[in-house]
């Protein structure tokens, strides 16, 4: 049975259960119609046992019996009266003598001294015939003390019974045929789906990822909610199969930028190390200053980008951070005014509300501003003024910044739970600068990108700085973004972070 298919498992099934039902009916169907015909024939032998009595009465006295004298019974059927002294008179009912079958085996012919049960039809065989049964009754005269036996064949009741079953087997046998048809065709049927599903599971193996499963929408069969299910986890799994996709080409391109940014370094580091080392001799004090102060200051910039990405790593794996309180407007305040001793030319235009307080690790959150308003600085022309805003908001400013759309580094999976208290800071840096194109927008938060074509970092920091503001802020709840109008427009960066105050006043 675990070898068919599964098909012929519920053709087998429903056939089995059909031949038990069917089976069982007939059972009924016979035991109701013997009941019936065997009640029928005691009505008779009641009704006739009377007549039958003075008939025979009759017939002992030796006074000739007409047809009529016995149409109460069928021909074939035998009587026997006993009177009170013993003697008894046995006669058949025919019209000829071919017409009596073998006389019923009545124990009380033979041996008149048995128990003879009186009232109460029964069954007994014939004396010379296997194959012939008599229906008996027997009943005592109290007026003369003569006890009347009257047995009339059971054949009428054997026939129709055999007739019943001859009918009842090809009856059943016949719809058992159709039934099994029917069955299997409807199965099949209501298999098609399924058989549509292995040769979709099929395409799907061979590499047809948007292979689907045939659905009827307004279907509420079990086939028909295991296809939406089944293409629902497809389309999850073809969307998981594409990030992971992403994922390692990602992988490799971060791979190849830091073996490339790291090599960099190493070159400059290595030839001025080459120079030192073979002409030494040939170089004045000046020389030789100069190429020691360049290898320090590649191995420092070395040492960052390294320290960059340890960092990063830290922070993917959701190490805990510092939880402290602290003040996002003084952080601000601090910050513009070390970016004026580093660039005087610049006017940082700053609103920022007072006390807006956070949990969360300050050195870091000092490196998030930082990074931003080193982003104005290497990607915006000398001078070009910059703007700082910190400010609380409401749910409904999340998705823009004065009208433009925000694209956010987290593929805009960010949330709030609707369910709590919560209060929304945002901090923003914008400035006056080239502004970022539509197709860039969504990838300035990868690791070392940049819009330039140019890999030199004459324009630019190590490439991680925007990586690391979207690492840093998703680690204390909240996301990165980024919005602007086109080239030419100006940039903004910012970050949102959601502050849970529901058990503040408690």
């Amino acid at each position: 049975m675990k070898k068919l298919s599964l098909k012929a498992r519920l053709v087998v099934t429903v056939t089995t259960l059909l031949f038990v039902g069917v089976f069982i009916s007939d059972i009924a169907t016979y035991s109701a119609l013997k009941s019936f015909l065997v009640s029928k024939l005691d009505q008779q032998l009641a009704a006739a046992v009377h007549p039958a009595s003075r008939a025979l009465d009759r017939a002992m006295l030796g006074q000739i019996q007409n047809e009529a004298a016995f149409s109460f019974v069928p021909y074939g059927s035998y009587g026997e009266l006993i009177n009170k002294n013993g003697a008894s008179f046995i006669a058949a009912f025919v019209q000829s003598p071919n017409q009596a079958g073998s006389p019923p085996n009545i124990p009380q012919l033979k041996q008149k001294g048995l128990p003879l049960p009186l009232d109460v039809p029964f069954n007994v065989g014939s004396i010379d015939d296997p194959t012939m049964n008599y229906r008996v009754i027997a009943e005592k005269d109290p007026t003369t003390g003569a006890t009347t036996i009257l047995a009339i064949p059971l054949t009428g009741v054997t026939d129709t019974l055999s007739r019943l079953i001859l009918i009842e087997l090809l009856v059943s046998l016949g719809a058992l045929i159709i039934l099994v048809g029917s069955g299997w065709y409807l199965v099949s049927l209501g298999l098609k789906p399924l058989d549509k599903m292995a040769e979709t599971a099929n395409r799907i193996s061979e590499g047809d990822l948007g292979a689907r499963v045939e659905t009827n929408s307004g279907q509420g069969t079990e086939v028909a909610r295991l296809a939406r299910a089944l293409n629902s986890m497809l389309s999850q799994l073809v969307t998981a199969l594409e990030r992971r996709g992403q994922s390692e080409a990602k992988l490799r391109r971060f791979v190849a930028d830091a073996s490339h940014e790291l090599r960099t370094p190493l070159t400059s580091i290595r030839g001025y190390a080459e120079l030192v080392r073979n002409r030494s001799a040939f170089l004045d004090e000046s020389e030789t200053k100069r190429a020691m102060e360049r290898i320090e200051s590649e191995s420092i910039r070395m040492g960052s980008l390294v320290e960059d990405l340890l960092l990063l790593a830290r922070l993917d794996q959701n190490r805990p951070m510092e939880k402290v309180p602290v003040d996002l407007s003084e952080i601000a305040v601090d910050l513009v005014q070390d970016f004026h001793t580093v660039d005087p030319c610049r006017n940082i235009e700053t609103e920022l509300e007072q006390d807006l307080w956070v949990m969360g690790d300050r050195n870091r959150l000092s490196q998030v501003v930082a990074n931003l308003l080193s982003n104005v600085r290497y990607h915006t022309p000398d001078c070009t003024p910059a703007k700082i805003t910190a400010s609380k908001i409401t749910a409904e400013q999340l998705d823009h910044f004065q009208g433009i759309p925000v694209t956010r580094a987290d593929d805009n999976d960010f949330g709030i739970n609707l369910q709590n208290e919560f209060e929304i800071i945002r901090f923003t840096v914008s400035d006056s600068g080239p502004g970022i194109d539509e197709a860039s927008l969504k990838n300035v938060f990868e690791r070392f990108y940049r819009t330039e074509s140019s890999r030199s970092r004459d324009s630019g920091g190590t490439g991680l700085g925007l990586s690391l503001v979207a690492s840093i802020v998703k680690a204390h709840n909240g996301s990165a973004w980024v919005a602007s109008n086109g080239i030419g427009s100006g940039s903004t960066f910012g970050f949102d972070l959601i502050l849970d105050v529901s058990n503040d006043g408690e």
